[in-house]
């Protein structure tokens, strides 16, 4: 239960970290970010049959935060509230999410939410400015148990990452309402969405698992309206610090993937990910919503999701967490996936609000091998394919060569196509550019590139190839 909210301004001398609004030019765009922090109580679960959660603890008090960015005029509100689980995997609160789609959200008048997800980040929050964050807290109030013997993160036993679904369900409903704590109140009526990206993916699928149909949460209709996972897999997110064994099948393997929702589900998955996953296919069943999206020449990370965004961040150097490109080979894996993000979050909107089904992506298809199939380029064919990988000017890896040996498996890099190559393939740059917006038309048409993306998206796919001498 939340029992207050405190709005922590902006000074001279202190701002939110992961903040967005100097980067992203609020100013210029007319568009506001706040920060508050939510004090109260959560209990600690432990996972039941079927999924159901059983409480351990009850009460545990925790101070956590979260972000709000918002159209500063509010008749631009367009009724859409997206809440992104931070991802906590560098050890710091990435708005991944946000980074891929920002441009869409402000540009549609969105509202966005970004709640800090796991106690695994607070070392860096303090870092950063101890005199703003000090307040956080995750006490683990049950440090008497058996630490895990396995653990695909970091095991932080001061903490307990498990009060964050009672923080999500209670940050939901008081966006829900029109209590005068409110954030967003002003808005009038609002669509919630949750979202979150690789381990948050894992988040998103415990929620709608374990959380998301209890009869306390879903009274007055659904907690969420739709939900979009990206960059992860199909099983759960442990339900407390201390349980492993629903990670062991994070990435599906054991066949019981979440198959869809009550509301409108959508995975998106890079080259990184769709392999190691077991989805079962679209449903249009009652109950059972779902589709999968998948882009090939795409990899976990890419240039301008963790480099250019973040190219003069001094928040992250200041906490030491600052994103680095991992690979031996000189060239980041720089494939504009983001336009296919900012489209299935259209699709997620038309079909929560308008009931109009989200377009059918095409799979990727596996060898026998399990590796994805390749064309004549060393490219992956299937997939959802913006026309940087249908007329390509460069082999697209999922991977790179870490520097110590072994492999990068979320950041992949690139190899480009030699400029002779180039010209025999394509001839001149004006005529790559008419094949580059005959592709962007077609993928319009399908439904995975919006057209307001449409001038933007070519002429970035065109300076690429003018780039690699084209």
């Amino acid at each position: 239960m939340i029992s207050k909210l405190v709005y922590k301004p902006v000074t001279e001398n202190s701002h939110p970290f992961a903040h967005a609004a100097e980067r992203c030019n609020f100013a210029q765009i007319g568009y506001i970010e706040d920060e508050y922090f939510m004090y109260g109580t959560a209990d600690v679960y432990t996972e039941g049959e079927e999924y159901t959660p059983e409480i351990l603890y009850t009460d545990a008090a925790y101070v956590n935060r979260f972000l709000v960015r918002r159209p500063k005029d509010v008749s631009r509100f367009s009724g859409n509230v997206v809440v992104e689980i931070l991802n906590p995997t560098a050890l710091m609160d990435i708005d991944r999410m946000w980074v891929n789609s920002w441009r869409y959200f402000t540009r549609n008048g969105d509202i966005y939410i970004g709640i800090t997800s796991k106690s695994d980040v607070l070392q860096s929050l303090y870092d950063f400015d101890m005199d703003r964050y000090g307040e956080i807290s995750w006490s683990n109030p049950l440090p008497d148990r058996r630490p895990p013997q396995q653990q695909l993160f970091k095991f932080f036993p001061q903490y307990e990452a498990g009060l964050f679904w009672d923080m999500l369900t209670d940050l939901a409903k008081l966006l829900r309402s029109r209590d005068d704590s409110n954030p967003i109140a002003k808005y009038g009526h609002c669509s919630l969405y949750l979202t979150g990206w690789s381990q948050s993916a894992g988040y998103v699928v415990r929620y709608v698992k374990s959380f998301a149909y209890l009869d306390e949460n879903c009274t007055d209709g659904p907690i969420f309206d739709g939900y979009l996972s990206a960059g992860g897999g199909c099983n759960c997110a442990p339900m407390n610090s201390y349980e492993f064994k629903a990670y062991k099948t994070y990435f599906g393997t054991d066949g019981a993937g979440l198959m869809g929702a009550r509301e409108p589900y959508i995975a998106v998955n890079t080259e990184s990910e769709n392999i190691m996953v077991n989805w079962k296919g679209d449903s249009d069943e009652p109950g059972n919503l779902f589709r999968i999206y998948e882009i090939p020449g795409s990899s976990h990370d890419s240039e301008y999701n963790l480099l250019t965004y973040y190219q003069d961040d001094v928040d992250t150097v200041k906490t030491g967490t600052k994103p680095v490109y991992p690979g031996m080979e000189p060239c980041p894996n720089d494939y504009p996936y983001e336009y296919v993000f900012n489209a299935a979050f259209r699709n997620l909107y038309c079909w929560a609000r308008q009931g109009v089904p989200a377009p059918h992506g095409e799979r990727i298809p596996i060898d026998s091998e399990g590796d994805n199939v390749k064309d004549a380029f060393g490219n992956t064919v299937g997939g959802i394919r913006p026309p940087a990988i249908d007329y390509p000017t460069a082999r697209y890896y999922s991977y790179s060569t870490l520097e110590e040996g072994g492999i990068s498996f979320v950041f992949g890099h690139i190899d480009p196509f030699p400029k002779d190559m180039l010209k025999a393939l394509y001839g001149s740059l004006d005529n790559y550019r008419r094949l580059v917006e005959k592709g962007v038309d077609r993928v319009i048409a399908q439904g995975f590139i919006l057209r307001e993306d449409r001038g933007e998206c070519i002429d970035r796919i065109v300076q690429m190839a003018k780039m690699r001498g084209l």
